[in-house]
C-alpha cells in the first residue's frame, strides 16, 4: 500500500481559490473519495487555509488521476453556482469561465507520493506547514479529520497506523521543542493586524462575529487588551452568550450586527457561514450617523464572511487571511531555530514510520505465503489419504500434524527473512517478494 497527498494551501492559493476548491461537506467528500475504485483509504484535512486529501492506494498514479478528476468535477459544479455566473450566461462564456477556473486550480494543486507524502503529514501535524508556524490548532484539526474518516469507514489498518503515529509525533514535537512557545494562531494574528491598523486597541470597541473554534481563538487574543467594550454575535445565541460572558462583554443577536458595527472600531468575523454575512449595503447603512473614526474589518472566515466590495467603502479598511501573510512570515523567521529541531525529529520518526509500513506490508505477504502453503498441504493430505484407503482417526491425526509441522518449518525461515528485510528497510527485496507472491492476488 502507498500514500498520496493532494493539497491546495495558503502557500500557493489565495482566498478565492481556497473557497472554490473547499468541500462544503467534508464527510461526504471523504465517503465519495474512499469509494473510488483506486482508493483504499482516505482522510480529508480541511481548515481555513488548506484542503488536503490523504489517500492510500495500490497504484498511486491511477488514484492521483481519479482524485484530481473528482476534485475538479466538484469545483466546476460549484463554479456554475458562483454569483458572478448568471443564469442567462451564454454557454461559451460559461465554458470559458470554467476553463480559466480549472487552469487556476491546476496551478495551485501540490502533490506528494510515498515517503514525501508521509514526511509532509509529519510536518503538517508539527505546525511547520501552517501559515502561523508552530500553531497548535492543526494537530487537533488533523486528529478530528482522522476521526471523521474513521467514523465514515474510510480508514483501515494502514492509515490507522500512519495517523496514530503522526498525531503522536505532533505531541512529541510540542513536548521536546519550543516551536509553539508563544505561538500565535490565525485568530491572534488577526488581532495583531487590527492593532497595527488602529495603533492601539486600548479604549476601542470590538465586535466579534462567530463563537466557534476560530472565534474562541480571537476572543482569547482580545483578552487583556483594555477594550472599552466587546460584543459577540453568533448564529446560536446561547453559544454567543457564553463567550460574551467569558469576555465580560455583551451578546448580540444576528439581526443586531448592523447596530454593533455602528458603534465598533473593529469587527472580526470568524463564522463558518456558507455565504457573506456582511455586505456593502449593510456596512453603508451601519455607517450612517456613525460618530467614531475608521472602521477596521478583519475577515478570517472560510468562505469569506465579508463581501470584497466592502473594502471600497470610504472609511473602511477590510482585511482577510491573505493580509496575515506578513505577520506569518515574521513568525516563521522567529522560529527557524526551533524548526530545525523539529525537522530532526521528523526525519527520525519518518524512518521509524517507514519500517512500520514495511512491517504492515510484509505481514500481508507472510499471511499469503502461509495461506498458499496451507492450501497445498490440505490438498496433498487428502490425496495421500485417498491413496492409503481406510485409515483410522489416530493415523489421520498423525498425518495432519506431520504435514502442518513440515509446512510451518518450511515457511517460517522464509517469513523470517521477509520480516528482517522490513526491519532493515530493504524496499527492493520487499517489492521483489510482493511480485512473487501477491502479483496475481
Amino acid at each position: 500500500m502507498h500514500t498520496i497527498n493532494i493539497r491546495v494551501t495558503h502557500h500557493r492559493a489565495d482566498i478565492p481559490t481556497l473557497e472554490a476548491i473547499a468541500f462544503p461537506d467534508a464527510k461526504r467528500a471523504v465517503k465519495e473519495i474512499s469509494s473510488l475504485p483506486s482508493v483504499k483509504e482516505c482522510v480529508v484535512v480541511q481548515t481555513c487555509n488548506r484542503m488536503e486529501i490523504f489517500a492510500a492506494a495500490e497504484d498511486v498514479d491511477v488514484a492521483y488521476h481519479d482524485i484530481i478528476d473528482y476534485v475538479m468535477d466538484r469545483s466546476i459544479s460549484r463554479m456554475k453556482e458562483h454569483p458572478h455566473v448568471r443564469p442567462d450566461t451564454p454557454p461559451e462564456k460559461l465554458l470559458e469561465h470554467m476553463i480559466d477556473s480549472s487552469k487556476r486550480l491546476h496551478d495551485v494543486i501540490e502533490t506528494d507520493f510515498h515517503m514525501a507524502a508521509l514526511s509532509h503529514l509529519l510536518r503538517l501535524v508539527s505546525g511547520l506547514e501552517s501559515m502561523i508556524v508552530g500553531e497548535d490548532q492543526i494537530l487537533g484539526q488533523v486528529r478530528d479529520s482522522y476521526n471523521l474518516a474513521y467514523a465514515s469507514n474510510a480508514v483501515g489498518p494502514f492509515f490507522k497506523n500512519i495517523f496514530t503515529k503522526a498525531i503522536n509525533v505532533g505531541k512529541r514535537v510540542r513536548t521536546e521543542t519550543e516551536i509553539n512557545k508563544g505561538a500565535v494562531s490565525i485568530g491572534s494574528a488577526a488581532v495583531e493586524l487590527a492593532e497595527g491598523q488602529l495603533s492601539t486597541l486600548t479604549g476601542k470597541t470590538a465586535l466579534l462575529i462567530g463563537a466557534g473554534d476560530m472565534g474562541i481563538l480571537v476572543a482569547k487574543s482580545l483578552e487583556g487588551r483594555e477594550l472599552e467594550g466587546i460584543f459577540v454575535a453568533n448564529r446560536t445565541y446561547e453559544r454567543g452568550l457564553a463567550l460574551a460572558e467569558e469576555l465580560g462583554g455583551r451578546v448580540l443577536r444576528f439581526e443586531e450586527i448592523q447596530a454593533g458595527m455602528r458603534g465598533a472600531d473593529l469587527v472580526i468575523t470568524a463564522s463558518k457561514a456558507p455565504h457573506a454575512l456582511i455586505t456593502r449595503e449593510r456596512v453603508q447603512e451601519a455607517l450612517q450617523g456613525r460618530t467614531r473614526g475608521e472602521l477596521v474589518i478583519v475577515d478570517v472566515g472560510i468562505p469569506r464572511n465579508v463581501d470584497a466590495e466592502v473594502g471600497s467603502i470610504p472609511g473602511v479598511k477590510l482585511f482577510n487571511i491573505d493580509g496575515l501573510r506578513e505577520i506569518a512570515e515574521r513568525n516563521r523567521r522567529l522560529r527557524e531555530r526551533e524548526a530545525a529541531k523539529v525537522m530532526a525529529i521528523i526525519e527520525e520518526e519518518t524512518a521509524l514510520l517507514l519500517k512500520q509500513i514495511y512491517h504492515i506490508d510484509v505481514e500481508e505477504i507472510v499471511k499469503t505465503i502461509f495461506e498458499d502453503a496451507e492450501e497445498v498441504r490440505r490438498k496433498e493430505v487428502e490425496r495421500a489419504l485417498r491413496m492409503l484407503g481406510e485409515v483410522g482417526e489416530k493415523e489421520r491425526a498423525v498425518i495432519e500434524d506431520l504435514s502442518k509441522v513440515l509446512v510451518k518449518r518450511s515457511v517460517a525461515p522464509i517469513a523470517g527473512k521477509i520480516r528482517r528485510a522490513a526491519e532493515k528497510g530493504d524496499s527492493t527485496s520487499i517489492k521483489m517478494v510482493e511480485r512473487l507472491f501477491l502479483e496475481d492476488k
